[in-house]
């Protein structure tokens, strides 16, 4: 080993390689600043006169799985020109920290790929200490988030635990960015985004949401002229889990004749026809079992095949087209006889609009649901994170990190 090697290799600027030593599979290199590092901390001046010093032990990249040390004695010395008597600044080393910046922006990059416990093992640190740096260099990665050039957004809750606690995500859809991560649900978890919305004086053109009505109430509140549009996929799924829940109560008050055929129909009537007709992967006894389910039950005949209508809303060519359609559906509703669906045909009538505006802006929450799914995986991977803003900070990198 060499001062060049030290240098090159280990970022060292301003040591002078000594010798080397071995103890318990661990390389200790010894060395000394550098005449032309000593100097003031406080002025710079190199008019000053050494007085004594302290060594240190400094943790350095590992090679391989051998972990390297450096043991530097540290002058102090008194400044001719202001007086003042302090240890000289070692170039490598932040504050009082035992470990290189090097270090550091090794253990910052493995801990995108690997658990923080494999990290601190590889590198021959603590568990806290790898957390920290990690913190440390993730809330200097964040610590501004520009809001001035978004114009399309998504709002979403996910689920992160039980008892069912949720977080709040506002995703920038052109960049992927997370803009905000708000504790609970609802409208009060988005109390900071419209803050700071506010002081950036950002235009938001769009914004998509599911049909929580909290959420939709704050961004009529606080984003007046924006264009709300209700995510398509929520609302496919909205009209899949009321489908659910008429057979369940269909089911409870048929004969057991009736009952047979209702059970196990759950996936099917969720499942869209073409995929069940679909010639490559033909599911023909899937297909039969549903049909004479809905033979068999009127009212979930009815609620089948206008959910198979409304899905195919989006598919029309323009908005005027799409709004003779949606009526169309919302009168069928309306006058099917089934409480369920005028039901939903009343409420789907007020946010009708919401849906509508979809062709204006062809925004969906699907790329913020694809990130939820990251956010799960990443508390299960973890046990959970305790530390809250450690938590944000990693949900907002996985946009960067590699999954």
């Amino acid at each position: 080993m060499s001062t060049s090697q030290l240098y090159h290799n280990q970022g060292l600027k301003g040591v002078k390689y000594l010798r080397s030593t071995y103890a318990e599979g661990i390389t200790i290199y010894h060395g000394a600043m550098s005449d032309s590092y000593i100097k003031c901390s406080k002025c710079y001046s190199r008019k000053v006169i050494r007085s004594g010093g302290v060594f240190r032990t400094i943790k350095l990249l590992p090679t391989g799985i051998r972990h390297n040390l450096l043991r530097l004695f540290i002058p102090r010395v008194v400044c001719k020109k202001c007086g003042a008597i302090r240890q000289v600044t070692v170039p490598f080393l932040e504050g009082q920290r035992s470990y290189t910046r090097a270090l550091a922006s090794f253990v910052f990059s493995m801990s995108q790929f690997l658990p923080l416990k494999d990290v601190a093992v590889l590198c021959g640190l603590s568990w806290d200490t790898v957390k920290q740096i990690h913190k440390e260099k993730l809330k200097r990665k964040f610590k501004r988030i520009k809001l001035k050039n978004v114009h399309q957004i998504a709002i979403d809750e996910v689920c992160i635990g039980r008892p069912r606690k949720f977080l709040t995500i506002v995703l920038d859809l052109e960049t992927g960015q997370v803009l905000h991560i708000g504790r609970g649900k609802g409208a009060n978890a988005l109390k900071g985004f419209w803050r700071r919305l506010k002081h950036t004086k950002a235009k938001i053109q769009a914004v998509s949401t599911d049909m929580a009505s909290g959420y939709m109430a704050a961004v009529r509140e606080h984003l007046p002229e924006t264009v709300l549009v209700i995510d398509r996929f929520h609302l496919v799924k909205y009209m899949n889990d009321k489908l659910t829940t008429l057979r369940r109560q269909l089911a409870r008050e048929a004969e057991e004749s009736e009952k047979e055929l209702l059970k196990g129909t759950r996936w099917l009537l969720v499942t869209g026809r073409k995929k069940l007709e679909d010639k490559k992967n033909p599911r023909e006894a899937d297909r039969i079992a549903l049909d004479k389910a809905l033979e068999a039950n009127e009212p979930l005949y009815i609620a089948y095949y206008l959910k198979e209508e409304l899905a195919a809303l989006w598919s029309k060519d323009s908005k005027e087209e799409a709004k003779k359609y949606l009526d169309s559906w919302l009168t069928k509703a309306e006058e099917s006889g089934v409480t369920m669906l005028e039901k939903v045909a009343e409420w789907l009538t007020g946010v009708k609009f919401n849906i509508l505006n979809w062709f204006d802006y062809q925004i969906s929450s699907g790329k913020l649901e694809a990130f939820n799914g990251k956010i799960r995986r990443l508390l299960k991977n973890t046990c959970g994170l305790r530390d809250q803003e450690y938590m944000f900070l990693r949900i907002q990198n996985l946009m960067y990190a590699k999954t």
